[in-house]
């Protein structure tokens, strides 16, 4: 009776034990956000599931042509992760624009000067 009741608590131990693991999701934009990073000079936004990437000025956009879809909710600094809504080089409240039709690439305005950013694709 004892070996019988000795195998059954550390059976159910060892089928616990192996409930209580826990594992970590790590999403790809998480991936690729942390890739990102790792060049402390780039100029980066993440929203909504995307790493966008600044690739250069575009002087024939204007604000009336796109819709603005959010706005940064924190501006990094140093090494911190890149999160949803946040820019690496834009201060909190900075509007973030796109286009009606695309959803690879999104805009900020300094004045009438309008800064293009790509999303970075996967793999």
């Amino acid at each position: 009776m004892k070996k019988q009741l000795i195998f059954i608590l550390l059976s159910s131990i060892c089928l616990t034990a192996g409930c209580a693991r826990e594992t970590e999701t790590i999403s790809t934009t998480d991936i690729i956000a942390k890739e990102a990073r790792q060049d402390q000079s780039a100029d980066l936004i993440r929203i909504h599931d995307r790493v966008y990437k600044r690739s250069g000025k575009d002087m024939t956009i204007v604000k009336k042509d796109l819709v603005s879809i959010t706005t940064v909710q924190k501006q990094l600094s140093g090494k911190e992760a890149l999160a949803d809504r946040t820019a690496t080089d834009w201060p909190k409240g900075t509007k973030l624009y796109q286009s009606k039709n695309s959803t690879g690439e999104l805009y900020v305005f300094q004045g009438t000067v309008a800064f293009r950013y790509e999303a970075i694709a996967e793999g």
